[in-house]
């Protein structure tokens, strides 16, 4: 029976204190830009760790935009850039509840694996999100 059984692999996720360290850090970085935003933070496994809307953000949030970049490894928009030649492969992630393809999502990773991803929504522009979402990011790993 022993020889049937696999040793599971330890991967690194997002403590509730970085998923605090990172909301805060994108909170900062979207108040010194006058804008108001929701920011999420997801688990390895894309389970809400913390989610934080800031008083007058649009009612949009990042969650489909900080799973996409946890579930992916990599921030959404990239991977869109990535696929958008291949019709199929556009029409099959485009379609899958709870992926967002959009800028403002971006994977954590720590020592090469996926500890979770964080999502922004509610600036003006994907650019503005995908800024703040880097702001938490950095926070956590340099």
């Amino acid at each position: 029976m022993a020889d049937e059984l696999t040793t599971a692999t330890m991967r690194p996720t997002i403590s509730a204190a970085w998923a605090d360290t990172m909301i805060s850090a994108a909170m900062a970085k979207a108040a010194a830009t006058s804008v108001a935003v929701t920011v999420v933070v997801v688990d390895e496994s894309g389970v809400v760790k913390s989610m934080t809307r800031m008083d007058g953000a649009p009612l949009v949030t990042g969650i489909n935009k900080a799973y996409a970049a946890a579930a992916i490894g990599m921030p959404p928009d990239d991977f869109y850039s990535a696929i958008q030649a291949d019709g199929a492969a556009v029409a099959s992630f485009a379609t899958r509840p709870g992926l967002a393809l959009i800028a403002g999502g971006l994977p954590v990773v720590v020592d090469g694996q996926v500890a979770g991803g964080v999502g922004v929504a509610g600036a003006m522009t994907g650019a503005e999100d995908r800024a703040i979402a880097e702001a938490a990011v950095a926070a956590v790993t340099g």
